[in-house]
């Protein structure tokens, strides 16, 4: 690497320095593993439950899977699925074996000494009551647990199974006011932990005997949950075991996502493992103690949920007849899943998903941040899916994926959190895809080229070591593989406080040791701390693994667009070498005097038409940086127009054609520019009835006449919108009669904009600015009406006015009800409004009286047809005017 190369390095590195934190380097990928097989409530006695072990792995890997006298090797391949069936009357825990210590009753799932780590996954599966967990490795496990179950019905047993990793593991079970001890003799022995009363065993916590001999350096595995249980009021209830692997309280963590299950409501459990824990979610604050738990009402949105000190969530599905969203049945029973924390996220997994006992659907809920979403992959290609935002919190979002393939490998640049689930006929299962877990000892490798701390190495770059521990050190011995023990320093080289005020105490090793082989290490470190607990100046060994990483190769293409506003595009082609681990970093130097850049695919436009020596440096997000990459990029620069194009007036949609002249190219650029949009011509004439009312763009793009190579024309692009405002509509009546000296008002009608209005001739009217005026019958006359709006567009109609001598009155009518002469019509009698009308009979009696016409005579008194015969009318105008009279005829 050149001298210069080196210096665009070390700019690199201070980005990445100050962008990268810590994190564990422990993880549910291991060399070795324990479960078990509690016990189970079938639904006969046929359909009797099994276990298969699911294996995957990032490399090849092979070991064997033990339990009792059964014993099966194992082959794992990258990315993909082995599956091992255990024999049932090897593992199975029979409800008579509870709350007794059972022999050699542990599944051991060991990999071949030297290979490569693998994860694993248990799977419980028989007449459609199942369950799955994520299983743990032995580095994984930890000193102390608190029990994850929920409240059990008449039907079923909590029960919290135990498996001892060593020999001569003594424990404690926290339950009721007397511990209960419990000692198992031989690494896979176990005990179920099983109340007969059906007690929910949420919050009862289990640990290592602080009396016990090493008590200090013995782990031991944990498994929860029911043989089976219904969840949810449920008119119908089915039910469903609940199984999952516990995580030790130092796995905990305070903040987690919670995504629903797909179409269906949901419940979840908090656990505190400290006093005064303060807890948020969804709005609500929650104080809890020590084995204290709080159980949320039925969900169906996603969520957040934080505290001030560790906490455990779990998340539980519920019983088939009522599991959707309002309350309807749908496929699956109830589950029982445990969350990872945000802290201990993921970048890539390998997952599967059964579909034995008739599961139908599978899906994956997958939560990360919201401004990574872009980097996820499975099986490395992107996914058609939107990302939904976590409303109580932006920062994150999620996704509910339905799945089709038996294994699924999950990748993104930036850490997320999955679970994978199936449903079916009354049958479910749930588990965390993976996680990183926490620890208050950890290993990292301190690069000494980009400064950066890793879990793992960097092929070719000199190393350090780090440890982190719980307490000053009294003594550490560092032993690399095989290489002969060196005595650390004792000195920390940093004093880390988190939040709550807990100290990890930093030592290095500075070792200098360059990795020539892509191979796994081993490094053994021996540490002796003062007390700590019940560990009374007790050794500690702590037996750490770790890989070396192939450093990244840098490489780019570049398109130069020749036109001086455009820049040019370049296009990140890097290798990572590491199909798990992609290329998360990019450092960029244009060689023309600018800021670095650190985005993957930049456009950058250079000041002038020249050469440049361009450089690219990569870097994973475990810090394995390149080499420095270089290319010289010959730039053109062609002179590019510079258009302005000014807010364009509002028009109405009734104003006619105009010239759009408010776009202009004012740099000087020879050249010619054009319109586009609805209803505009090139040459910028606009129709507003052409592009309609409404908010419309309006382009304009102008062409610079110089060519360029690989290009026709610069050009500069610019939008503008134009508002075509309605007008109002106005319908008259074209003619309009009216007795002479009556009076009547127009019967105009009016839709669309607000409007003011103006009638004209104003003679004869009582007022010219309404819509409808009364006007008084004096002679013929147009009158004309003119509305306008607030944006000043106008409507404009008229209405001929006719002037008539008197009301027209007809002699007879036939009210038969066929629809024709009907009532008594009187033409134009509404000219008179305080008209009288009076019908007698021919006694003189009074048939029909009204003031007004508005309900013409229909030939009936008092809801009963009148005779067919003659009868009298009298019609007073009401104006001073004379009377008129006459006879009338009922004809039917």
């Amino acid at each position: 690497m050149k001298g210069a190369g080196r210096v665009f390095i070390l700019v690199f590195v201070l980005l990445l320095t100050k962008i990268s934190g810590y994190s564990q380097n422990i993880s549910n990928e291991g060399t070795e593993f324990w479960v078990v097989f509690p016990t189970h409530d079938p639904t006969n006695q046929v359909d009797l439950a099994n276990i298969r072990i699911y294996i995957t792995s990032k490399t090849n890997s092979s070991g064997t899977v033990v339990c009792g006298t059964f014993s099966r090797p194992f082959t794992a391949r990258p990315n993909q699925v082995e599956e091992i069936l255990v024999p049932r009357f090897e593992a199975y825990i029979d409800a008579n074996q509870r709350n007794s210590v059972l022999n050699n009753k542990a599944i051991r799932i060991k990999v071949n000494d030297g290979e490569g780590k693998i994860a694993v996954y248990a799977h419980i599966y028989a007449g459609r009551r199942s369950a799955a967990s994520l299983v743990l490795p032995v580095e994984s496990l930890g000193q102390k647990y608190h029990s994850m179950n929920y409240t059990q019905d008449v039907n079923g047993h909590n029960f919290l199974v135990l498996a001892a990793t060593e020999p001569n593991t003594q424990l404690l079970i926290h339950h009721g006011n007397q511990p209960i001890s419990v000692t198992l003799e031989k690494a896979g022995d176990v005990y179920e932990y099983m109340p007969g009363n059906g007690t929910d065993l949420t919050g009862v916590y289990v640990e290592i005997d602080p009396a016990s001999p090493d008590n200090c350096n013995k782990r031991f595995a944990v498994f929860s949950g029911s043989t089976s249980n219904t969840i949810g009021s449920c008119n119908r209830p089915s039910r469903d075991p609940l199984f999952q692997q516990l995580y030790p309280v130092s796995s905990w963590g305070k903040t987690y996502g919670i995504i629903p299950f797909f179409n269906r409501r949901h419940i979840i459990r908090i656990v505190a493992q400290e006093d005064n824990t303060k807890v948020q979610f969804n709005g609500q604050s929650i104080n809890l103690n020590n084995g204290q738990y709080y159980e949320s009402a039925q969900l169906s949105g996603a969520g957040f949920v934080s505290a001030d000190k560790n906490i455990s969530v779990a998340q539980y599905s519920l019983t088939q007849s009522c599991s959707g969203i309002n309350g309807e049945e749908l496929l699956g029973d109830p589950e029982m899943v445990l969350l990872n924390p945000i802290e201990f996220n993921i970048k890539a997994v390998t997952l599967f998903s059964s579909t034995a006992q008739d599961i139908r659907e599978r899906y994956i809920n997958v939560c990360m941040k919201t401004n990574a979403t872009g980097s996820f992959r499975i099986n490395g290609q992107q996914i058609g899916i939107n990302w939904t935002v976590i409303s109580s919190n932006p920062e994150y979002s999620f996704m509910q994926l339905r799945i089709f393939d038996t294994n699924s490998t999950l990748s993104a640049n930036e850490g997320f959190n999955a679970i994978a689930y199936g449903f079916g006929t009354t049958e479910s299962y749930a588990y965390s895809a993976g996680t990183t877990l926490a620890a208050n000892n950890y290993l990292r490798i301190k690069n000494r080229l980009t400064n950066l701390e890793s879990e793992n190495a960097c092929i070719d770059q000199s190393s350090d070591f780090k440890i982190f521990l719980p307490a000053p050190a009294e003594e550490i011995t560092w032993l690399l593989d095989n290489e002969p023990p060196v005595n650390g320093s004792i000195t920390p080289t940093d004093i880390l406080t988190d939040a709550s005020g807990i100290k990890t105490y930093e030592y290095t090793y500075v070792y200098g040791k360059i990795f020539s082989e892509l191979r796994q290490h081993n490094m053994v470190v021996k540490v002796k701390l003062p007390t700590i607990g019940s560990c009374i100046g007790n050794e500690y060994i702590y037996n750490y693994t770790f890989d070396v990483e192939p450093i990244p190769v840098a490489d780019f293409s570049f398109t130069n667009l020749g036109c001086e506003f455009d820049g040019t595009t370049f296009t990140d082609l890097s290798d990572s070498k590491l199909l798990t681990k992609p290329i998360g970093k990019w450092l960029w130097d244009f060689g023309d005097g600018s800021n670095p850049v650190y985005d993957k695919n930049p456009v950058h436009k250079f000041p002038t038409t020249g050469s440049y020596e361009v450089k690219l440096s990569v870097a994973t997000a475990d810090g394995c940086m390149s080499e420095v990459w270089t290319k010289i990029v010959k730039v053109t620069l062609v002179p590019s127009p510079v258009v302005v194009f000014d807010p364009i007036p509002k028009v109405c949609v009734n104003g006619g054609l105009f010239t759009v002249k408010t776009a202009r190219e004012t740099k000087g650029v020879n050249g010619a520019g054009q319109y586009s949009g609805p209803g505009i011509t090139p040459d910028g004439v606009f129709d507003p009835k052409i592009a309609g009312v409404g908010i419309h763009e309006i382009t304009y793009t102008y062409i610079g006449d110089q060519i360029t190579e690989g290009k026709t024309f610069c050009q500069d692009i610019k939008k503008q919108t134009i508002t075509v405002t309605p007008i109002p509509v106005v319908e008259l009546e074209k003619d309009f009669y009216i007795l002479v000296d009556g009076a009547k008002a127009f019967n105009a009608r009016t839709s669309g904009p607000p409007a003011a209005y103006k009638w004209a001739p104003a003679t004869g009217l009582d007022r010219d600015d309404v819509l409808n005026p009364v006007i008084k019958g004096e002679v013929d006359r147009v009158y004309t009406l003119t509305a306008t709006t607030a944006e000043g567009c106008i409507t404009i109609d008229t209405i001929t006015v006719h002037v008539l001598d008197g009301i027209k009155v007809t002699n007879a009518f036939s009210p038969n009800g066929d629809g024709i002469n009907d009532v008594w019509k009187i033409e134009y009698i509404d000219s008179y409004p305080n008209a009288t009308v009076q019908i007698f009979n021919r006694y003189g009696a009074i048939v029909f009286s009204s003031k007004g016409y508005a309900m013409p005579f229909d030939g009936k008194y008092q809801n009963k047809d009148l005779a067919t015969e003659t009868y009298f009318y009298v019609i007073d105008p009401g104006n001073g005017k004379a009377r008129k009279t006459g006879s009338l005829s009922i004809i039917r």
